[in-house]
């Protein structure tokens, strides 16, 4: 579904343009919901749970109603008119997710009572007035505890904590298998960590006149809208959501959070405005936590080297799952992305999501991919090792050729396209020429040693929603208007959040109306401005919105051109359009520009052709082709339109008196299909691995055996600064999807996936000789390398 770059002047597609909201932002001109003021406008503090699991006795809220500026603090049975939000899962054991603790509370952090009053302060200091009786319970701190046999439940009903259990056997597996030259096999963690967005979460609510406003950090705001009105009873149409700028998303904004509910019902119930802003103690204990996931392999080799096989099973840490839409699709993520870019024909992984009382899960950038990539990539690391290969010549052994595909993989995914092999060729060149260059130096200090190590991936991208939130699919919309002066509005239920999403959008628009991107205004961030839509997830939008785009330029160039062969008296296939004019074939003088267009069907519509109504507007939808959204009878599974590939290679250096790993170099060799603009590429790439070494080397959520978070501040939770990540080397492949627009694929959560298993390998290639232990688990801190280290140094 491509098309071609409008004649007269150079394409936009491809072009390195600088984004268009940026002047904007860098001025300060930003308006988050932290910034808006409403008169009127009163705040929201939150009593949240000390305790991991424990019964809720009793509530006494009287000390923080007589408090000064207090309007009302309310607990889970005075939510008058409020539902669960729906349980939309066959396949998974229901929740019942409600804004407050109704008898249980089930992590710390869960929220119990809602204070308002004139300021955040002052709502505060009455929560801390707030008295609850607890009873407390037996706390489930982790897989092994929620798994073990006789474990307390965290809810009633269920005969254990499996929330999701999906086993997985095959006879061809198990054959696979008994005829296996050698077997190698591994189990890997990645370990509990979050989004960490530059903007906390924040929601404000106001009712006025019969409708609801909600402004809120979202990623999706008509489906925030449809879940908060159901569980308030309110009409869709009574109900209106606002997400000015976002600093940030990266999936933990891709859920509805218990203070949007609260905020909305509280601003009908008060008749006035109520803001919650979250503090970064909150964010940390009580926004969607992720990863926190065990996956056990096991790899089936023939004689030549070839994987035959594959079997295991993914288990993921839920938390409570107290949240919407659940996180436990990441685990069948995981299993679905095992094989990455490998040849491997046959696989039996299963999927085990198991709730425990820690904070919820939910999304996050590389969205199962990444913990699948950390274990692939190790096993075949370890298989390397045992096989007496290097691991660069078995991964190229498995690589997929040009000639294979397209690929259908042992889950069911179809791999349309991609440079995998030549991706990672280029990759090892570049690694290896820096490794030499670096060794020297390292060499001579003695107490530094230098290794490199590699990543592949393949990443599904223009996914189905469905298997997320049990209602949505994969479609998208948009709405597109000429407006009388030629310029061209477009309207997508797609959500900014720093992505550049602004800038895609002008940049697919202006290419297919022939307009340069100063002629386009977009529009986003408002339910009753845009067509429904599902928001900004799975490195989505650049193909769901090309394709919406696409069809409504089709639809408003043939209205076009019908009123320009009547201006102009010639019949409409004497007519193309050319450069943003509808022209007169073969002679260059003759043609009318949008806007000359335009005057007629809003304004001389005396000279419209007959049967052309006045106006130019049309709303269009997209499906992308080829995605499944429920599982085929043999359980196999296409999830994504399309799929990226990506090679990554990190050069790390090893301090062996402290155990510091410094990432000296990164490169990264990135297929998204045709690029739109390389800058924006660059940029969620770069960002994608700075994200990946914090994951690799830094950020954990920590919890005691209790069931206590260990890691509520950012002195606790350490993020990379600009210190920790080196210049990041990107070079683009591009193998376009056959059946995508413009040949696009997605980039959004490009680079996440790679660094954790490259520079894990790294460190154990810098670390070669001294007997050091497979690294099985990230974060890899200093003291946990340097008891690596202790243990095999004589």
């Amino acid at each position: 579904m491509a098309s071609p770059p409008a004649a007269g002047r150079p394409s936009y597609i491809g072009a390195r343009l600088p984004r268009v909201e940026d002047e904007r932002l860098a001025a300060g001109r930003h308006e988050y919901v932290a910034d808006l003021k409403l008169p009127g406008m009163v705040e929201l503090a939150l009593v949240r749970s000390p305790h991991a699991h424990a019964k809720v006795a009793g509530i006494d809220t009287s000390q923080a109603l007589a408090s000064p500026g207090v309007l009302t603090a309310v607990a889970a049975g005075d939510l008058a008119g409020v539902s669960p939000v729906p349980d939309f899962f066959a396949w998974a054991r229901p929740v019942a997710t409600f804004p407050l603790a109704r008898d249980r509370v089930r992590y710390v952090g869960a929220p119990v009572v809602a204070v308002v009053a004139a300021d955040r302060y002052l709502a505060e200091d009455a929560a801390e007035l707030v008295e609850v009786d607890y009873e407390e319970l037996p706390a489930v701190a982790s897989i092994q505890d929620a798994l073990a046999p006789g474990a307390p439940t965290l809810y009633d009903g269920w005969p254990d904590n499996r929330m999701v259990d999906v086993p997985a056997g095959s006879p061809e597996v198990d054959d696979a298998f008994a005829r296996a030259a050698q077997v190698v096999q591994g189990s890997y963690t990645t370990q509990r960590h979050t989004a960490v967005p530059m903007e906390p979460r924040a929601a404000l609510a106001e009712y006025r006149r019969g409708r609801l406003t909600l402004w809120t950090t979202t990623q999706f705001p008509h489906i925030c809208r449809s879940i908060v009105s159901g569980a308030l009873g309110l009409a869709e149409r009574d109900v209106r959501v606002l997400a000015p700028d976002l600093g940030g998303g990266f999936g933990c904004k891709a859920e509805i959070y218990p203070e949007e509910f609260l905020v909305a019902w509280l601003a009908i119930r008060l008749g006035r405005p109520v803001r919650f802003v979250e503090d970064r103690v909150e964010h940390l204990t009580a926004a969607a936590h992720s990863r926190d996931m065990l996956v056990e392999l096991e790899a089936a080799f023939g004689q030549d080297g070839t994987i035959t096989a594959l079997r295991g099973s993914v288990v993921q840490d839920l938390g409570s799952e107290e949240l919407y839409p659940p996180g436990f699709a990441m685990a069948f993520t995981a299993a679905g992305s095992i094989t990455g870019p490998y040849r491997i024909p046959l696989q039996a992984v299963g999927v085990t999501a198991v709730v425990t009382n820690k904070t919820p899960s939910g999304a996050y950038r590389g969205f199962g991919l990444a913990e699948a990539c950390f274990a692939m990539e190790r096993l075949l690391d370890k298989a390397a090792r045992e096989l007496g290969t290097d691991p660069v010549s078995l991964r190229r052994g498995l690589l997929l050729r040009p000639a294979e595909l397209p690929y259908a993989t042992a889950s069911g995914a179809s791999i349309d396209s991609g440079s995998h092999l030549a991706a990672f060729d280029r990759v090892v060149e570049l690694g290896r020429a820096e490794l030499a260059r670096r060794r020297p130096a390292a060499e001579r200090n003695g107490r530094v040693r230098v290794g490199i190590g590699f990543a592949n991936y393949v990443e599904g991208v223009v996914p189905s929603f469905y298997p997320s939130t049990g209602r949505w699919t994969a479609y998208d919309a948009c709405r597109a208007r000429i407006d009388p002066d030629g310029t061209v509005v477009v309207e997508t239920g797609l959500q900014a959040m720093g992505q550049g999403l602004g800038m895609l959008v002008a940049t697919v628009t202006a290419e297919a109306f022939g307009v340069p991107i100063a002629e386009v205004r977009v529009v986003t961030g408002d339910t009753d401005a845009t067509p429904y839509g599902l928001g900004s997830w799975g490195s989505r939008s650049a193909a769901v919105f090309a394709g919406a785009c696409l069809k409504a330029a089709a639809v408003l160039k043939d209205r076009g051109l019908a009123i320009a062969s009547k201006l102009l008296e010639a019949d409409v296939q004497d007519l193309t359009f050319e450069a943003g004019r509808f022209q007169l074939r073969g002679v260059g003088d003759r043609g009318l520009s949008w806007r000359q267009v335009a005057e007629v069907a809003y304004g001389r519509t005396f000279d419209l052709p007959e049967g052309v109504e006045p106006g130019l507007e049309t709303v269009a939808s997209y499906t992308p082709p080829g995605v499944e959204d429920l599982p085929r009878p043999d359980g196999k599974m296409n999830a994504c339109a399309t799929y990226t590939n990506s090679s990554h290679a990190a050069v790390v250096g090893v301090e062996l008196d402290t155990g510091l790993v410094r990432v000296l170099a990164y490169f990264v060799t990135h297929d998204c299909g045709t690029v739109i603009n390389p800058m924006l590429v660059e940029g969620q790439v770069q960002g994608g691995v700075a994200q990946g070494i914090g994951g690799a080397l830094l950020e954990e959520l920590r919890y005691d055996d209790h069931g206590q978070p260990l890691s509520i501040t950012l002195a606790d939770y350490l993020l990379p600064t600009a210190t920790d990540v080196p210049t990041i080397g990107v070079e683009h492949f591009q193998s376009p999807a056959p059946e995508m627009p413009f040949g696009v694929k997605g980039a959004g959560e490009a680079g996440v996936a790679g660094p954790a298993p490259a520079i894990v390998a790294a460190v154990e290639d810098a670390l070669r000789g001294m007997g050091l232990p497979e690294i099985t688990r990230t974060p890899l801190t200093p003291p946990t390398l340097l008891r690596h280290l202790t243990r095999t140094t004589p």
